[in-house]
């Protein structure tokens, strides 16, 4: 899937309503592949109906990885995690399964900040924006959630005395990756995981491959646009 994302993107560049259109082909693709394997349908149900409210930036798949990896998560000791919080979809689908562990969202809530040159071929300054007040009101519903407007790590300073079980990032950009990456994974709590999308974009898995070059952790790259990481 993640080569197929990789051509879609290639034949869809800066075009935000292409990439919708072969996102949502996609996500309905395996709507319709998880129904049939029976595969638990509520979570189905739960995140075709987040897709609707949410404009959700991940597939079928990935939001099931998603869910998955959040409920076994929630048992370990520390909190959570998200950059890139665009509508509060992907956020949504932690808090349903999250329980009572402290969910940290993280976005500049004014779209895509300024862009370095690797990624200008597949985004453009100011996209996936959508109002911190919006997506509160979205996420309302849930118990112990934090949010922080701004550039990212700039907005950190009220968590970094915290350890974390879960870290998704969302955030597109070469930099912002970086930055994610060397914030929260030393924050890392054992067994803890760092969820990362759009792997199979250039800058972000350049700024993957740069943050663990030298680095005693493994990168596990999944069929799906994400890669994950593991606590040391």
């Amino acid at each position: 899937m993640a080569v197929v994302q990789q051509v879609v993107y290639g034949l869809s560049k800066r075009s935000f309503r292409a990439q919708r259109f072969f996102h949502n082909l996609a996500s309905n693709l395996e709507t319709f592949l998880l129904n049939g394997y029976n595969k638990e349908s509520e979570i189905v149900n739960l995140i075709k109906k987040v897709r609707k409210e949410s404009d959700l930036l991940v597939t079928t798949r990935e939001a099931f990885m998603l869910y998955s990896i959040v409920r076994t998560q929630r048992q370990l000791a520390g909190e959570m995690a998200e950059v890139g919080v665009y509508k509060g979809g992907t956020a949504k689908l932690i808090c349903e399964v999250k329980g009572d562990v402290p969910l940290h969202l993280f976005d500049t809530f004014q779209g895509l900040p300024s862009l370095d040159e690797i990624d200008r071929s597949f985004f453009q300054e100011g996209w996936f924006m959508a109002g911190l007040e919006h997506v509160k009101d979205y996420l309302m519903a849930f118990d112990q959630v934090s949010f922080y407007p701004g550039v990212f790590p700039a907005t950190s300073a009220p968590v970094a005395d915290k350890t974390f079980s879960f870290v998704h990032i969302d955030s597109d950009l070469y930099q912002s990756i970086v930055d994610c990456l060397e914030f929260f994974f030393p924050r890392l709590g054992p067994q803890g995981i760092i969820l990362i999308h759009d792997y199979q974009l250039p800058g972000v898995k350049k700024a993957v491959t740069d943050f663990f070059a030298g680095v005693p952790a493994q990168v596990i790259e999944t069929v799906t646009s994400y890669c994950m990481v593991m606590g040391l």
